[in-house]
């Protein structure tokens, strides 16, 4: 049975045997970035998990993600691109999962191809007080969700997020709040807030957000699909906050930027029965800007229980124009 949810197609790997032990590929071909040639990096975050998950046991949980990407990564069937997992180290109550993307070459000894990603992920096993929230030698807390002001996802159209997209990246448009636009349709977004403030710092962007289309019965309860699943979600737009946050130095229509890019991106999984087909909570703001990068962060809840499901912090590469006005 083909899966239901986009999101399942873009996180599947299959095991590569002729590339050495614990080496994975993408099962599905990859699409561009609009406007662009490059992979986008969200299916390498969630990919790279779905490959090292595949090397541990089923009760244990990815709870970290620290990725780097090296080169862009081209959508081309000729270059196959290669997830190799290293088994870094495996205790009793956590394990560590090096995963190295490489593509070009054949794939075999000194021909494969470069190094384009590389990310440390690291595992729990369910029963090293994981979900155990209730266990005296545990401490259980978190900060609560924004306040959506009594508005629920059905209360916003489904088309705005789309709408928003075309009137930010318009040439001549007038600076808006921006996308949280997922290319391929693995997303149902909902935005509900947009905070413009003085201070980059200040801004924030919020909204609801879910799979497109229920995951399948048989891997809607599925942790490490639904863990690769929200994975994928993290990168979506997610330097698009920092566009927001300095609307002078970015220009109308983003006309001032000549290149922007994801470098470094860390996820910590704060829950591992999360379901990416049910609603949750996103805050998105920016911290820093300085150096031809700014550093962004987003949170994630579950809508029904409010419980913080996700922390994600990137660090992203954002040119501008010599001659824009730039404090970035």
């Amino acid at each position: 049975m083909a899966p239901s949810a986009p999101v399942e197609r873009y996180v599947a790997v299959l095991q590569v045997p002729d590339a050495g032990a614990d080496a994975f590929t993408n099962e599905h071909p990859f699409t561009r970035q609009p406007g662009g040639r490059a992979v986008f990096g969200g299916l390498l975050l969630a990919q790279s998990i779905s490959a090292a998950s595949a090397t541990v046991p089923t009760n244990s949980h990815v709870y970290s993600s620290h990725a780097t990407f090296i080169h862009p990564v081209t959508a081309t069937s000729k270059a196959r691109l290669v997830y190799r997992v290293d088994r870094a180290s495996d205790g009793r109550s956590f394990a560590t999962r090096v995963v190295r993307a490489t593509q070009g070459g054949d794939g075999d000894g000194d021909r494969q191809g470069p190094c384009v990603f590389m990310a440390t992920i690291s595992f729990q096993s369910a029963g090293a007080g994981a979900n155990k929230s209730a266990a005296a030698n545990v401490l259980d807390y978190a900060n609560p969700p924004p306040t959506s002001d009594g508005l629920g996802p059905d209360d916003i159209s489904e088309d705005l997020n789309r709408q928003i997209l075309t009137a930010f990246s318009g040439s001549g448009a007038q600076l808006r709040p921006p996308p949280s636009f997922s290319e391929g349709g693995a997303f149902d977004w909902r935005p509900f807030d947009f905070e413009q403030a003085t201070n980059p710092w200040d801004c924030r962007v919020r909204a609801f957000v879910r799979s497109q289309e229920p995951l399948a019965d048989s891997t809607r309860s599925v942790p490490s699909l639904n863990l690769a699943a929200l994975a994928y979600l993290s990168d979506e737009s997610l330097i698009g906050i920092a566009m927001y946050a300095n609307p002078k130095q970015i220009g109308q229509g983003m006309k001032n930027i000549t290149m922007a890019a994801t470098m470094n991106h860390k996820i910590s999984f704060h829950d591992p029965l999360v379901r990416a087909d049910e609603w949750m909570v996103l805050e998105r703001s920016t911290s820093w800007g300085g150096n031809g990068r700014v550093l962004v962060r987003q949170q994630t809840w579950d809508l029904k229980s409010g419980r913080l499901i996700m922390t994600v912090e990137a660090e992203c590469l954002l040119r501008l124009k010599a001659d824009a006005d730039s404090k970035l």
